[in-house]
């Protein structure tokens, strides 16, 4: 008599990103996420209660955009959202809103050690977390050509504190090193954070994620 045996599938829960960045998108996809984005419509606190440290305070700010969406996200989903932060001497450098407070940032940052901070918020049923990831860079002292030249290149916009260590790839020279932490945290988004924090969850093969990607 033969026996069939039948196996249970697991169907993993969709992924939502609660952010419109580009860049937290291409992370994303460059890891083998499969993701829909709902981009938050929770406005951006502008500034930072003092009861709030300042290394906690980026993962709030991610918690307030996943919740924003929570009630509109399909069922079962896992909701992500993030926010990234430059601190410099206990100064927090969000993006800047024009030329000169990119310059300012930027002649602030010059030739100094700073943190990139990124803080992450994950919803999925009754469950939340909040984390922070960290890394450190170091920047080069700026010549006056150096940072105008950056400026006139428009890739300032939309980064916190008026630069992104991604640059290098479009043949800009990002001006920073890093010394500790994720790369992928710079940019936006801790990855290897992030996967940890999924597979916390229990949610410990995602299909979301290409065969090709699980070995990166």
């Amino acid at each position: 008599m033969a026996i069939t045996v039948k196996h249970k599938t697991t169907v993993a829960p969709p992924l939502i990103l609660a952010s419109a960045s580009p860049r937290r998108a291409q992370l994303l996809t460059e890891a083998g996420y499969r993701f829909t984005v709902i981009p938050s419509t929770d406005r951006e606190l502008a500034h930072r209660p003092h009861c709030i440290p300042v290394e906690l305070w980026p993962a709030c700010v991610a918690f307030r955009k996943a919740i924003a969406i929570e009630a509109c996200a399909p069922r079962n989903s896992i909701i992500l959202a993030a926010d990234t932060t430059v601190v410099i001497d206990g100064i927090i450098l969000n993006k800047a809103a024009n030329r000169g407070a990119a310059k300012r940032m930027l002649s602030l940052l010059s030739g100094k050690r700073h943190r990139v901070l990124t803080g992450l918020a994950i919803i999925w049923h009754k469950q939340r977390r909040m984390v922070v990831a960290e890394s450190v860079l170091q920047m080069r002292r700026l010549s006056q050509s150096d940072l105008e030249a950056y400026l006139d290149s428009q890739l300032w916009r939309g980064k916190a504190g008026a630069y992104g260590i991604q640059d290098e790839r479009s043949g800009h020279d990002p001006f920073v090193r890093l010394i500790s932490g994720e790369w992928s945290n710079v940019v936006g988004l801790p990855l290897d954070l992030f996967k940890a924090q999924i597979a916390s969850l229990g949610v410990h093969q995602h299909p979301q994620i290409s065969a090709n990607s699980a070995n990166r």
